[in-house]
């Protein structure tokens, strides 16, 4: 840990006076900072928020995420301390910002599902010749193999899972905690993926031309990673040369984190080969940032050198590849991919006993062998097969009752997966793995439910209190541990019957609700099990915290018949909890988006299809005789032309737009005689359209058209404007 950090670290944790702040130098050409627990960490270390030297966004965007805040200028060595549990999984992190070192009472770090990697003394030296890291050092890297976690004293859990480590960093190795995950990386233990090259064997005759360096970069071109991925640009990018460099380019950029060993100078004169190999020549390729021992960051490949005029060539080379598919397990692949290649094995192998095979013969049969080989896709071995079905077994263990709708969701998903996965004889080995692996995962995320089912009030307990001023209660708690309470006054009673008192937050019809709100939308489903029609008004209280915290809400019923929800009232949420009064069952749910919302007025001409509200001529109207005038008209937006706000008192005029709130879809305002705008009948008005019809002005929208239009006639002609001015002077 730097001495900068030592010195904030003691600040944060109260072992030096907060009362006296401390002076701490920030880096090179800043001024000096006092520190103490509000201290901005940007303003004193801006570099713990970079990797790479560059400020990192989507790091930066999930902190601020998780501290609720917009600007991580405002981020403070408080709110770090603050932070308990950190999940960065997934972001595309090439590093690690040292912000992280800060959290002195983190629980779990999850880093896993990134591009860490652990750097080369290469990439550390490029670095520091850069700006970023003249002023900075080495901390703007977020160097994985680099931080520090040893003030993280709470630390239980952390996961560097699938990423691309070479080598396990030593603070991982130093951490004395419960649980440590470090699973397919790059690093030479267990459970790990590999490099592995799609091509391993070349063959090459006498007289063929070769070029070592345009060869190495051809066995590059086929280096993947063992599940079939591509490694990080970071670490190999195919685009680029590794040892075919382009001499007339100056400082051309290649890859630097791979390299090729194979000894082909003694069968090359002049880039041509020049005589056959007496043994097979093995090359390898490996990564930099690792040591000669990984096996998993090494892959083999062999080349062929053969005498082109020696007639048993070409059967030299499929006797080769004919022992390289021997060797081969059936339990290894998938049942479609084996029995293609076992059928061009055989054909090759039949080929190779037959004393009259011609070279065609044999020349089809390897490039049909070779093909097949490479198409061969990794099965599902005996092991992985009984770790499927020994994860059904236990599965069934599992009753759906028990625990919450949320978590049982991603369960019953991963258990489809397992079913699948064991039954199919032809799945992959990575179908099987990601099985497993979501099982796992949604296994440990299953949440038990308290459910409490409040059953059913009887026809008698409703018969107590017919008529009285006497209220019944009943509490329960959903599925997901959320609960709700009902309450019925004997006033309110209108038929005693027993009633079901059963509430889910969830619904067969959710897939419908959803596409009517949006799926980008939120809405909060309310499910009543009892779907007639009540005994009487009940009021029902419950917490739909899940979804809101505070606000003004619209409750919507849901029309099974009409598929489309049905407005109800609007319901205040108040530290998540809500109250509102219905009398029958069904399916309800909340939402924040206005629905199926059509402007509606007795007083106003609306058209739906052309979305204009016409109002009367000679009638003027404030915008609150407006809202006043329409069907549910709080809820609608008023705008001028301009998009500006108006004011309740100001008159509607042509050319403003009304919506729905949350809606997309404005009506335009007209008022009959206001050619112009204005919101008044004037003279100005008859003399625009006196213009429009000599063609000095144009009435460019279909507003204004419309409100020229004062005989309905659908032209805009002379008589129109004399309506105007026979209005204007009182005439009519």
């Amino acid at each position: 840990m730097t001495l900068k950090k030592r010195i904030a670290a003691a600040a944060l944790a109260g072992c030096l006076s907060m009362t006296s702040a401390v002076v701490v130098p920030v880096v090179a050409n800043a001024a000096t900072t006092r520190l103490n627990s509000n201290t901005a960490v940007m303003s004193v270390y801006p570099e713990v928020f970079m990797v790479n030297g560059a400020p990192c966004e989507v790091f930066n965007n999930a902190l601020l995420k998780l501290l609720k805040k917009d600007d991580i200028d405002t981020v403070t060595f408080s709110d770090l301390y603050s932070i308990t549990n950190l999940n960065l999984s997934g972001l595309g992190l090439e590093g690690v910002p040292r912000a992280v070192e800060f959290m002195h009472n983190l629980k779990t770090l999850n880093l896993s599902k990134n591009k860490l990697h652990t750097a080369t003394t290469d990439e550390i030296d490029a670095f520091l010749k850069t700006k970023a890291g003249e002023d900075y050092g080495t901390s703007a890297m977020g160097m994985i193999n680099d931080l520090d976690l040893s003030d993280c004293i709470s630390l239980n859990t952390v996961d560097i899972s699938n990423n691309y480590l070479t080598s396990v960093p030593s603070w991982y190795v130093a951490l004395n905690i419960s649980t440590k995950k470090i699973s397919n990386n790059l690093i030479n233990a267990d459970d790990q993926r590999s490099i592995k090259l799609l091509t391993d064997t070349y063959y090459f005759m006498v007289g063929d031309p070769l070029n070592e360096n345009e060869f190495k970069d051809k066995v590059l071109s086929s280096l993947r990673l063992s599940d079939g991925t591509t490694l990080p640009k970071f670490m190999f990018d195919p685009s680029l040369p590794t040892y075919n460099v382009p001499a007339d380019v100056s400082d051309p950029a290649v890859n630097t984190n791979v390299e090729v060993e194979v000894k082909l100078t003694p069968y090359i004169t002049n880039g041509i080969v020049s005589k056959p190999s007496t043994s097979i020549v093995t090359g390898t390729v490996k990564l930099i940032s690792s040591s000669s021992s990984n096996a998993h960051t090494t892959a083999s490949f062999k080349v062929y050198l053969l005498d082109g005029s020696d007639p048993s060539t070409l059967k030299i080379r499929l006797e080769s590849l004919v022992g390289e598919c021997a060797a081969l397990v059936k339990a290894d692949y998938t049942t479609s991919s084996w029995t293609a290649f076992e059928a061009a094995l055989k054909t090759a192998q039949a080929l190779l006993s037959y004393s009259s095979a011609d070279t065609d013969m044999l020349q089809t049969a390897l490039d049909n062998l070779a093909a097949r080989k490479a198409e061969l896709v990794n099965g599902v071995s005996s092991t992985t097969k009984k770790t499927l079905t020994d994860l059904l077994a236990i599965a069934k263990n599992f009753k759906e009752a028990d625990y919450t709708a949320e978590s049982w969701i991603p369960f019953a998903k991963a258990v489809e997966m397992l079913t699948n996965a064991a039954n199919n004889v032809d799945a992959s080995v990575i179908e099987a793995n990601a099985a497993i692996k979501a099982y796992q995962e949604a296994q440990a995320g299953l949440k038990p439910t308290n459910l409490v089912d409040p059953g059913k009030a009887t026809k008698a307990d409703f018969e107590s209190i017919y008529g009285e001023n006497k209220t019944l209660s009943y509490k329960g708690v959903t599925r997901d541990n959320y609960s709700y309470i009902w309450y019925f006054n004997g006033l309110d009673v209108k038929t005693p019957a027993d009633m079901n008192l059963s509430i889910a937050y969830e619904s067969s019809n959710e897939e419908a609700i959803r596409f009517e709100v949006g799926s980008t939308s939120d809405y909060h489903i309310i499910s009543f099990a009892e779907k007639g029609i009540f005994p009487g008004a009940a009021t029902v209280r419950l917490d739909v915290s899940k979804t809101y915290r505070n606000g003004t809400y619209r409750l919507y019923k849901w029309n099974t018949a009409a598929k489309a929800g049905e407005f109800v009232q609007e319901v205040s949420v108040v530290d998540g909890v809500t109250e509102f009064t219905v009398s029958s069952g069904g399916d309800y749910y909340i939402s924040s988006v206005l629905q199926n919302f059509q402007m509606i007025s007795s007083s106003f001409n609306i058209d739906n299809a052309n979305l204009t509200i016409v109002s009367r001529f000679k009638q003027k109207y404030t915008i609150a005789d407006f809202r006043n005038a329409i069907d549910n008209g709080h809820a609608v937006e008023v705008l001028n032309a301009d998009g500006s706000a108006v004011a309740e008192t100001q008159y509607i005029a042509t050319g403003m737009t009304a919506r729905a709130a949350n809606s997309d879809v404005y009506y335009t305002l007209v008022v009959p005689g206001d050619v112009d705008g204005d919101g008044n009948v004037t003279a100005l008005d008859a003399v625009c359209i006196l213009k429009a019809i000599i063609g000095e002005i144009s009435l460019d929208t279909y507003a204004k058209k419309l409100a020229a239009d004062l005989n309905g006639d659908k032209w805009v002609r002379a008589d129109d404007a004399v309506c105007i001015l026979k209005y204007v002077i009182g005439i009519d």
